[in-house]
């Protein structure tokens, strides 16, 4: 209805700049009588009076659509509320699944731009929301296709996100010279494991090729185990990696 109003209000703003253009004199217009004067002045009168005819018409149009939208709006709440009844749950039932949906489909959309290394991190949470997530696909209100579709649509990228953690990553080595490439720095990679203190994961994971952790070729094909933290085993062999370079003498390997 404000729309309307600066409609109308634009609509006269321009026609009375229009006539004051028309009747101002000018030097090269002739003075204009007062018979015509008149006459314009009543013909402007007339288009004004018109327009407000069509600004009050405007005013009933909006005001009967807006009696049609709370109507519609009635009828729709009548039409949840029964089927809300039908699937026996309520209104707040529906908005705190509503709730819970919009969090898990926001955190959903932070975790698919992370890299699988980042993923990783992040293993168990993505365990906990598929498993919430198909425990809601369970759920009456499931039923009702806006939510329906959105727990399915949100489940495929939850399913992908599955399908990174179990896929095998791989790191193809690079040269010292070039790269910089040992396994300290491997691991210190953002998309690897973002920690150098987790390269003794990489050498135990790869023991059919590494046979000396401080030795690796490039163009070796790595495989990158999975997880943020060593195992008991891992940590163990760091121990006894650490302890021999502790122990070798003073220039050994030079």
């Amino acid at each position: 209805m404000r729309q309307t109003h600066r409609k109308f209000g634009w609509i006269v703003c321009l026609f009375l700049t229009a006539l004051m253009i028309a009747v101002s004199p000018t030097g090269a217009q002739e003075k204009m009588s007062k018979d015509e004067w008149q006459v314009q002045m009543t013909s402007a009168k007339a288009r004004i009076t018109d327009l407000e005819k069509q600004q009050a018409g405007l005013k009933g149009d909006v005001t009967g659509l807006q009696g049609q939208s709370d109507k519609l709006d009635a009828d729709i709440r009548a039409c949840e509320d029964a089927l809300y009844a039908m699937l026996g749950v309520s209104r707040a039932d529906i908005e705190a699944f509503d709730k819970e949906l919009s969090s898990m489909e926001n955190r959903v959309a932070e975790l698919q731009r992370m890299s699988d290394a980042e993923l990783m991190t992040h293993k168990d949470e993505i365990i906990r929301i598929d498993s919430r997530l198909k425990e809601m696909a369970k759920s009456k209100i499931a039923m009702i296709p806006r939510y329906g579709d959105r727990v399915n649509s949100l489940q495929a990228k939850v399913d992908a996100l599955m399908k990174s953690l179990q896929k095998e990553k791989t790191y193809t080595v690079g040269t010292w010279s070039r790269d910089r490439d040992c396994l300290w720095n491997i691991a210190k990679k953002k998309d690897i494991y973002a920690n150098a203190w987790m390269w003794p994961k990489i050498w135990q994971g790869n023991r059919d090729k590494i046979k000396d952790p401080d030795v690796i070729k490039p163009n070796w094909v790595l495989k990158i185990p999975e997880g943020n933290e060593l195992s008991k085993d891992e940590k163990s062999a760091a121990r006894r990696y650490y302890h021999k370079k502790a122990s070798a003498p003073s220039g050994a390997g030079e």
